[in-house]
C-alpha cells in the first residue's frame, strides 16, 4: 500500500473512508507508472489515423466508437498505454492536497517528482510552457493534432505549478507559471467585442468556449499575482467580462457561444465557479462580482445533482452517470466548503454514491454508466487522476474543518 499519512486524528468516517481511497488509488496508478488509456484516444491507432484518411468526419466517428464501446478494443487496434500530461497536472495536485493536509513529506516527494515530469514534456515551439494530447482528438470543434497544446490543458497544469510553488516556495514553479501565462498572451488568438475578450482554445483556432477562456483568464491571474505584470491582468479581466456578459439569467452556462455549443453540463459548469472563486481571490471583487458567483453556484447545485447525491452530467437528464462529472462535483464541493458550511457534507455524499456507482472491483473508476451498458475502461486522466485530485482536495478541506 501507499503510504498514506493519518491526515487528522480521530477521524470521522467520512474522512476515513476518503483516506481510504485516496491510498488504494494512489498504489494503483502508482503500480501503473501513471499510464492508461484514454475515452478518446482512438487515433492513437496506426490502423484508425490510416483509414481515417485525414477526414475530420471519419476521424470524430472513431472517437466516438472508442468512447461508446463497452468492450476495450484498443490493444488490439495498437492504442499504448500513455502517461497524460493533464493527468499528471491532476495528480501532482492531488498529491500536493494531501502533502498540506498531513504534512507528510512522501506526499511532497511524489508532487515533485510529477512536475519534474511536466517540466520535461511540454509542447516545444511554443513561448512557453504549454501542453496537449499524447495523441490526435477530433471534436465538432475540429482537429487537435498530437501535441497541439491547449489553453485548458495548460492552465490546470498551471494550477499543480501555482499550487506547488505556494506550499514549498519553489521559484522554479514559479517560473512555470509565468512561462504558461507567456503562452497565453503570445500564442493563443482572441475573439475581442464590446464585452471583452475570448481566448482561443488552442494556437490557430478560435473556439468561443467558457470555461477554456475562464481557465486561461485563472492562469494569467496566477502569474499576475506572482510578477505583477499589468499585462496580464488586464487581459483576464477582459476574459472575465467576456464570458460573465454571456451568464444566462438563470445562474447557467452554456459551453460556449455558438450553435455546436450551446448545452449546459456540470463539469464544465463546475469548471466556471472554480475560476470565479479563484479570479475573485486573486483580483477581488472588482474582478468577479459576488452576485455573480453565488447565482452560478446556486444555479450548479439545484440543476444537477439528485437527492441521493447522483450528480447528473447535464442540465436536464442524468445519463451517462460520468466519473468526470462525480470527481469535479466533489472537488468544487470540498472548495465551497470554506463560504458553504454544507458543501463538505455534499462532498462526502457525491464520494459515497461514487464509490457504489462507478468504482470497479479492482479499485479502479470506471467511464461511465450508460442507461443500458456500463463502460469499465479506466481511463488515466478522465477517471483516475480527476478523482485522486478530488480527493486529496476533500483530504486537504475536510483537514481545515478540523482547525
Amino acid at each position: 500500500m501507499s503510504d498514506v499519512a493519518e491526515i487528522a486524528s480521530p477521524l470521522p468516517d467520512a474522512q476515513a473512508q476518503t483516506q481510504s481511497c485516496f491510498s488504494e488509488l494512489a498504489e494503483l496508478v502508482e503500480g501503473e507508472g501513471y499510464s492508461g488509456y484514454e475515452f478518446d484516444d482512438f487515433l492513437g491507432s496506426p490502423i484508425l489515423r490510416a483509414l481515417s484518411f485525414n477526414n475530420l468526419l471519419l476521424q470524430r466517428i472513431f472517437i466516438q466508437i472508442g468512447e461508446r464501446s463497452p468492450i476495450n478494443l484498443r490493444p488490439l487496434l495498437g492504442v499504448r498505454k500513455r502517461q497524460s500530461t493533464k493527468g499528471n497536472g491532476f495528480f501532482a495536485r492531488g498529491y500536493l492536497h494531501a502533502y498540506l493536509a498531513s504534512r507528510d513529506a512522501a506526499f511532497l516527494s511524489k508532487a515533485q517528482d510529477r512536475l519534474a515530469w511536466l517540466c520535461a514534456n511540454y509542447s516545444r515551439g511554443y513561448a512557453g510552457y504549454a501542453w496537449g494530447n499524447a495523441f490526435d482528438f477530433a471534436s465538432r470543434g475540429g482537429l487537435i493534432p498530437k501535441g497541439m497544446p491547449t489553453i485548458v490543458w495548460t492552465s490546470h497544469i498551471s494550477n499543480a505549478f501555482f499550487l506547488g510553488y505556494r506550499a514549498v516556495g519553489d521559484p522554479r514553479y514559479a517560473d512555470v507559471v509565468n512561462s504558461g501565462a507567456e503562452f497565453i498572451l503570445r500564442d493563443l488568438n482572441r475573439h475581442e467585442d464590446s464585452s471583452g475578450v475570448c481566448l482561443a482554445y488552442v494556437p490557430g483556432g478560435l473556439s468561443l468556449v467558457h470555461n477554456a477562456n475562464l481557465l486561461g483568464s485563472v492562469a494569467l491571474l496566477r502569474s499576475w499575482s506572482l510578477d505583477e505584470d499589468p499585462r496580464k491582468l488586464e487581459l483576464a479581466r477582459r476574459a472575465l467580462n467576456w464570458s460573465m456578459s454571456y451568464m444566462e439569467s438563470d445562474g447557467s452556462w452554456r459551453y460556449g457561444v455558438g450553435k455546436e455549443y450551446r448545452w449546459v453540463d456540470n463539469h464544465h459548469t463546475a469548471y466556471v465557479i472554480d475560476c470565479l472563486l479563484e479570479a475573485r481571490s486573486l483580483g477581488g471583487d472588482e474582478l468577479v462580482p459576488h452576485s455573480v458567483i453565488e447565482k452560478t453556484i446556486d444555479y450548479w447545485t439545484r440543476a444537477f445533482f439528485l437527492p441521493d447525491g447522483t450528480p447528473k452530467y447535464y442540465n436536464d437528464r442524468a445519463y451517462p452517470l460520468d466519473i468526470q462529472a462525480a470527481s469535479q462535483a466533489i472537488e468544487t464541493f470540498a472548495r465551497l466548503s470554506e463560504v458553504d458550511s454544507t458543501a463538505l457534507s455534499r462532498a462526502f455524499t457525491v464520494l459515497e454514491w461514487t464509490n457504489r456507482t462507478l468504482r470497479r472491483r479492482d479499485g479502479f473508476y470506471m467511464y461511465r454508466r450508460g442507461r443500458i451498458f456500463p463502460n469499465r475502461l479506466v481511463s488515466i486522466h478522465w477517471g483516475q487522476s480527476t478523482m485522486f485530485a478530488a480527493l486529496g482536495a476533500l483530504l486537504y478541506y475536510a483537514s481545515l474543518e478540523e482547525k
